[in-house]
């Protein structure tokens, strides 16, 4: 491809968002028009020669100031590494039709930087996973933040899965109530996903290793790091067991504190249903109850620890009418489309504060 120029870039923007233009004001028309346009530019970016091209798609995916639709409009335009190389910061502006600040803006340095993660991924046995590939799972397309890209050790799951996570520091209760979650997801035919920390999210993946069954993790650190490394032989377990680590992020990219609640839309993104076994007011659970909610998808909540004293968070989305749940048909009740309505009014104590249980902390 020649050097870009605000001309070319302008005709191919034209062209590959045509006939999306007059949507209705309001949040329902710009979310259908962000739909719309993600449907005309996938076809696109899909038959893009850079899309075959590592290096730049890892480039693309580390431009964090871009989002996955942006990179989507400008991999349109680009045939190689090199075309991003030589492109200036006027023409990616009028690709992503705003401003953009010049510092954030060096498409040299990143690839010199992609040169390196490929290296790294080989070496790791990772593999990055475009959201232009078949592989990229499709719920996880759908969000609004989806990432561009997901590194992968592992194996995919292809079927229908259940996101289940709770509190680092749990009951005892909570820890049967993971496992038994778990193992009721393996035995609906779905694979377990969670975020591997101690606690609850370790039960659930034993629980779904324990009833021969494949489970996912996705970590708030590196690919190429185990979070926290007192769980790296359960990570073992899960991929020879044929399931996954997840991670947006490179490898040898550094731990950041932001990456803990930021992976958890990604594990409310994988699954059309996520259950709060046990989680604590502030509990980092329930911000991946809310992603799941602003998405759109289905909460439920482990009915073995709705009283537990470690579980004021998933009490107060009880009360506020998230399915309890506590075996297979309940979780294939919320799967087919069921609700509280199908599975009885819950009988909610007058005072749920004094319900609450006094279960001795656990470790797993």
């Amino acid at each position: 491809m020649q050097r870009s120029t605000g001309r070319v870039i302008r005709q191919s923007a034209i062209q590959g968002i045509s006939g999306i233009a007059g949507f209705s004001q309001g949040t329902l028309g710009l979310v259908s028009q962000e739909m719309h346009e993600t449907d005309a530019i996938l076809p696109a970016a899909t038959r893009a020669r850079g899309a075959g091209d590592i290096r730049l798609m890892l480039a693309l995916h580390a431009m964090g100031f871009l989002s996955w639709r942006e990179k989507l409009r400008l991999l349109a335009v680009l045939d190689s590494a090199e075309d991003l190389g030589r492109m200036d910061l006027a023409d990616l502006m009028l690709l992503a039709r705003r401003s953009i600040r010049r510092a954030a803006w060096n498409p040299r340095a990143r690839l010199e930087e992609a040169e390196r993660q490929a290296i790294l991924l080989q070496r790791t046995g990772a593999r990055f996973v475009s959201v232009l590939d078949p592989e990229y799972p499709a719920l996880l397309r759908e969000i609004h933040r989806a990432p561009f890209g997901i590194f992968v050790r592992g194996t995919l799951p292809r079927g229908r899965s259940i996101t289940v996570v709770g509190t680092r520091g749990p009951t005892w209760a909570g820890i049967k109530a993971a496992r038994a979650v778990a193992q009721a997801c393996v035995l609906e035919g779905c694979t377990v996903v969670s975020g591997l920390a101690r606690g609850i999210d370790a039960a659930a993946h034993r629980g779904a290793l324990a009833a021969a069954g494949t489970t996912v993790a996705v970590l708030p650190s590196p690919i190429d790091s185990v979070y926290p490394a007192s769980n790296r032989a359960l990570a073992a377990d899960m991929i020879r067991q044929g399931g996954a680590l997840i991670s947006e992020y490179p490898p040898g990219a550094s731990m950041e504190r932001f990456r803990f609640p930021e992976r958890n839309r990604i594990l409310a993104g994988l699954s059309p249903l996520t259950v709060i076994v046990e989680a604590p007011e502030r509990s980092g659970a329930l911000i991946t109850a809310d992603f799941a909610l602003s998405e759109g998808r289905d909460v439920a909540v482990a009915r073995a620890c709705l009283y537990s004293s470690r579980n004021a968070g998933g009490l107060a989305l009880a009360l506020q009418g998230a399915c309890q749940v506590e075996g297979k048909d309940d979780l294939k009740t919320i799967l087919e489309g069921g609700g509280i309505w199908n599975m009885g009014t819950p009988d909610f104590p007058k005072n749920t504060t004094d319900a609450a249980l006094s279960n001795e902390t656990g470790e797993e």
